[in-house]
């Protein structure tokens, strides 16, 4: 019996750990976009004071090489909002090409969380595919971020 229940752990806690799809963040072609909006969410409120929008090219391809080749776990939208909802400060990273305004869904998201992980809302640009989150946390990853955007919230 001891015996019996030691193998059935096993093949559970295999079955737990293949059901998880792990992927490696990709941006193939990182010019897609021209705008970036970068928003900080502070006690679950923002502003505008709290946005700021980059049209700089070249920075907006680095923001994204800096998320490209982290690990990442696929998620249903209902936790990634429960996630967010647990969460009372994060930045939100908004990639859009044209006239779209920081209020339209955009091509691209992720959210930077307090503790360092991130969100990805899709796991590639233009799709509506499953959203990820971040194996490990990158806590150095926002500051980095942030002062190379030069933003100041």
């Amino acid at each position: 019996m001891r015996k019996l229940s030691v193998i059935l752990v096993v093949l559970i806690s295999l079955l737990c750990a293949c059901s998880t799809e792990q992927k490696t963040v990709q941006v193939d072609n990182k010019d897609f976009v021209n705008t970036l909006f970068v928003q900080k969410v502070e006690n679950n409120f923002t502003s505008d004071k709290l946005l700021k929008q980059i049209e700089d090219q070249e920075k907006i391809e680095q923001v994204l090489s800096m998320v490209e080749g982290l690990e990442a776990e696929e998620i249903d939208n209902d936790e990634l909002i429960g996630v967010l909802e647990n969460h009372a400060n994060y930045y939100m990273f908004q990639f859009s090409e044209g006239e779209n305004t920081n209020t339209d869904r955009g091509d691209y998201g992720f959210q930077v969380l307090e503790d360092g992980i991130i969100l990805f809302s899709y796991d590639q640009p233009n799709t509506s595919s499953q959203p990820l989150i971040t194996v490990n946390t990158h806590k150095d990853l926002l500051e980095d971020m942030k002062e190379m955007l030069e933003i100041t919230f």
